[in-house]
């Protein structure tokens, strides 16, 4: 190990991988208190909830997909074996397991996605395997009981909030890796040495999910998160809201109306109506569709953006009921998650205006969503935007003809070692690919 690691701490992460390692592969009538077939209500290869209420679960080999809110307020579970089978986990997948200790990544996962283990206030030890490319945006944040995490050389890509509000963590890694880095940066943020872990806190006693509206009136803001962009994922600051602390050591994550909270405003936002869906022409201040704009909005079918617009804000209309959206000539920026989650939006144009597709803006969307699992092209362009890649090869050709490629097309390809550009290209968004590629003007 690196310098992070003396050899107290390095045999004290042995001796934890060791007991993970055992644990994994003991008989499941061992390793948890074999939770009924019934307790896991799934769609197809999909997790979408776990009713049971044994403390000790692995989920059954036959899950590829956790799904977003599967253990969600679950105080039941404290450990928990993630199979090998299960490639992706999606957000607040634990949301609100306050007394979740330990989990054991398996190693069909390459990502630890936004929000996974967000709110598990009681967390205290998780394994990450050695395929882990990513640690997404607030993977872990408000984990205040977690302490030592080792993270892999595999992993080359940590958004700078992976860990907000983790004040007692120490991250151990291999000498010269992106998480040393991070975890040098994270040290010298906190003012300490990387190896001095901080004396435990009280747990939170209050926690509320971050695309939640809370009235609770903030009494004082959180720690920032640490000023350190070694990653191959963008940094988007408070993805799904602001992170405060409120009352005795309590950890409240809010709507991004920061000011509307602190004055105790408790109407719902305009971006939540439910309804009869309606085809609807958005509204713009100044040309821009404001951030979080249609946000939740159920009642929104098709959407037309009016001439003069030239932006799209974050989450604009993520997680909304949008069926389909017209972009006209004139939108250059689609910004962060402008779309995320639409599921029911499965067709876009993008005009030829756009300049710049922000990370994660069509991610779970119909569109991206049926591209990944069903085209037999591995890149998706619309108009003259490269909007994401789902090839392996470790050489790639941009098509001629592309102009624009979107912010984190090629994430995750840490096979990718070359690329070849078009002269067509003029604009490349941020951590459109990993770091340490060569690109080949053609």
């Amino acid at each position: 190990m690196g310098r992070f690691m003396n050899h107290k701490k390095w045999m004290a992460v042995i001796a934890l991988a060791v007991t993970a390692l055992i644990l994994t592969h003991l008989p499941v009538s061992e390793a948890d208190a074999a939770a009924s077939a019934s307790d896991f209500q799934t769609q197809g290869s999909t997790l979408v909830k776990y009713r049971g209420t044994e403390e000790r679960v692995t989920i059954p080999d036959t899950v590829e997909v956790v799904g977003e809110s599967a253990f969600e307020n679950n105080q039941k579970v404290q450990f928990v074996v993630i199979p090998k089978s299960v490639k992706r986990l999606d957000a607040y997948v634990f949301w609100g397991c306050n007394n979740l200790e330990e989990v054991v990544l398996g190693k069909g996962l390459t990502a630890v996605d936004e929000y996974s283990f967000a709110g598990c206030t009681g967390l205290k030890q998780i394994t990450i395997p050695e395929n882990i490319q990513s640690i997404d945006a607030q993977a872990f944040a408000g984990c205040v009981n977690l302490t030592d995490i080792y993270i892999p050389a595999t992993v080359t890509g940590i958004a700078e909030d992976a860990f907000l509000n983790c004040d007692n963590v120490t991250i151990h890694a291999d000498e010269g890796s992106v998480a040393a880095q991070f975890a040098q940066k994270l040290a010298e943020q906190k003012n300490r040495d990387p190896l001095v872990t901080a004396a435990p806190v009280q747990t939170p006693t209050a926690v509320s999910r971050p695309d939640t509206q809370a009235t609770t009136e903030p009494v004082s803001t959180a720690t920032p998160a640490p000023t350190v962009a070694p990653a191959a994922t963008p940094v988007p600051g408070n993805v799904l809201g602001s992170t405060i602390i409120v009352g005795n050591h309590a950890l409240v994550m809010v709507h991004p109306c920061e000011e509307k909270v602190q004055q105790g405003y408790t109407e719902p936002e305009a971006g939540q109506e439910t309804g009869e869906e309606q085809d609807i022409t958005a509204e713009t201040e100044n040309g821009k569709i404001p951030e979080w704009m249609y946000y939740r909005n159920q009642s929104v079918g098709a959407v037309t953006i009016p001439e003069g617009t030239t932006e799209i804000g974050r989450f604009a209309f993520s997680r909304s009921s949008l069926r389909t959206v017209t972009i006209p000539e004139g939108v250059t920026v689609i910004d962060y998650a402008a779309f995320y989650h639409c599921d029911n939006l499965d067709n876009v144009v993008l005009p030829d205006t756009v300049n710049t597709v922000g990370a994660k803006a069509f991610t779970h969307t119909g569109w991206l969503d049926d591209f990944e699992e069903n085209s037999m092209d591995d890149f998706l362009i619309s108009g003259d935007i490269l909007v994401a890649y789902k090839g392996n090869l470790p050489e790639v050709v941009i098509p001629d003809g592309v102009r624009v490629i979107a912010e984190e097309a090629f994430r995750n390809h840490t096979e990718l070692k070359k690329v070849h550009l078009p002269a067509s290209v003029t604009d490349i968004g941020n951590d459109a690919f990993p770091e340490g590629i060569e690109i080949i003007n053609e």
